[in-house]
């Protein structure tokens, strides 16, 4: 019941927080059945909520047991499903000797789970990280899967690896892309003789494939700065209301791009290196030339022919006097309870997993708290009837403002890059000129990389 009422909430609060979720592969979770979703574990508790609510059935949860002190927190959890696992590393940080059986009631609890066909969602990471790469994973997960089979004698458990990609997790109106991967069959790997060390293995390199995986934190900027430019100057101009390149093809680049700088590594060829490193100071001083006139680098090639000009204003003209009522009228309602939970999850902030998280749990109560006391209020001011259409126009109101600032956001960015262009067409020249010096170096490199099976043709966006 309670998992039902949630879903719904949940989904409202995160589409608020980020601006997309967009997920791939999701034909790949098994219906029905058995199954275990390895998940990796890069934004705390937003995680698990991302996860249920893109997966369509329901799915329970495991969890470190420490969140369980809290009284209320382990009555919720329990009734939404909730299986805490005992940690070695928080009975050690208590001070005393990791138990070998503090898990054997949690790994019977996922046993009988299993056993009545439950999916369910697992962080083999065994903690929340900022790292760049996935951290070692810990073998709970073959274990469990073990423990179902051998006690349980359940069949046809499958393991399906699914990776959580932040566009920037801590920001709001950033994006999400969730990658499923392809589910692995745990009666085959037994068959294969595979033990728990192996099985481990196999559920790391799976969740690698559909993450990003760094060397270091500044090898995840430089190519995540590159790969976005990268990207953007790939795609054709769009239109303002989807005018932002698909996180799944910028994440793609980035890869590719991640792939091509170990097979750079790997040959070392001093002359090659050079001229990526050169290429990586091109796409920089671009990127610098753009934020100097706070540019875009979708609007680099937008038409400054007058017609163009003034049906770009009568449409976002048009468009404000229909969506803007509507958006200012959620913005009234809700500004005070966000911007308080926005202030009070901003607090001593020590990782970059928390703003989300602490925004999206302190945003519910209070939205929810003012929904409470607003509805209370217009009842006893002008009576039930109104109260309940001035609830129905809560939720709906705060969405199109959202959407809506996000396309305003966008407009003016296009509308200050046409009349900057205007008003210097020497400028968008060479801005074309030196996306279009971009695009060629970035299309001989691949070629240089690629030659003699040197590594991927980490450009071509057909790859998976």
């Amino acid at each position: 019941m309670l998992y039902a009422l949630f879903k719904p909430v949940v989904g409202v609060a995160l589409r608020w927080y980020y601006r997309s979720i967009t997920i791939t592969g999701l034909e790949r979770i098994p219906p029905s059945g058995p199954v275990f979703l390895a998940v990796n574990h890069p934004n705390a508790l937003v995680d698990a909520l991302v996860v249920g609510h893109v997966v369509p059935r329901r799915v329970r949860f495991t969890a470190k047991a420490t969140i369980f002190a809290n009284p209320l927190a382990a009555w919720l959890l329990t009734r939404v499903g909730v299986v805490p696992l005992r940690r070695s590393h928080d009975e050690s940080a208590a001070g005393s000797a990791p138990d070998p059986t503090r898990n054997a009631a949690a790994f019977d609890a996922v046993a009988d789970a299993l056993s009545a066909q439950a999916a369910i969602v697992i962080f083999p990471e065994g903690k929340s990280h900022d790292d760049p790469h996935l951290a070692p994973l810990r073998t709970g997960l073959a274990r469990m899967v073990w423990h179902a089979a051998d006690t349980r004698d359940v069949h046809n458990i499958r393991i399906v690896p699914m990776g959580l990609l932040f566009e920037e997790k801590e920001r709001p109106r950033s994006r999400i892309l969730v990658r499923v991967g392809e589910p692995m069959a745990i009666d085959a790997v037994r068959q294969q003789g595979a033990t728990v060390s192996s099985l481990t293995q196999r559920v790391s390199d799976a969740l690698a494939a559909v993450t990003l995986n760094f060397d270091t934190a500044e090898d995840a900027e430089r190519l995540q700065t590159v790969g976005r430019t990268l990207a953007a100057l790939l795609e054709p101009l769009r239109a303002v209301g989807d005018d932002t390149t698909p996180l799944a093809d910028v994440l793609r680049v980035v890869q590719r791009l991640d792939r091509a700088q170990q097979a750079l590594r790997e040959r070392r060829d001093p002359v090659l290196d050079a001229r990526a490193r050169q290429f990586e100071q091109q796409v920089r001083a671009f990127r610098t030339t753009l934020d100097t006139h706070q540019l875009d680098a979708h609007d680099v090639a937008i038409d400054l022919g007058a017609t163009p000009g003034a049906r770009f204003a009568l449409r976002e003209a048009l468009l404000a006097a229909l969506l803007a009522p509507i958006g200012l009228w959620g913005r009234i309602t809700h500004a005070v309870p966000i911007q308080i939970a926005r202030a009070m999850a901003l607090r001593n902030v020590r990782s970059r997993d928390e703003p989300a998280m602490r925004t999206l749990v302190l945003g519910l109560v209070l939205v929810l708290s003012a929904y409470a006391a607003q509805t209370t209020l217009v009842a006893w001011l002008v009576g039930p009837w109104w109260a309940l259409g001035f609830f129905a126009s809560l939720v709906p109101s705060a969405s199109s403002d959202l959407r809506y600032g996000d396309r305003t956001r966008r407009a003016r960015a296009r509308a200050r890059a046409y009349f900057t262009f205007r008003r210097n067409p020497a400028l968008q020249q060479r801005l074309l000129a030196d996306a279009e010096a971009i695009r060629r170096e970035a299309g001989e490199l691949e070629r240089l990389i690629t030659m003699n099976g040197g590594g991927p043709r980490w450009l071509n966006r057909e790859l998976p």
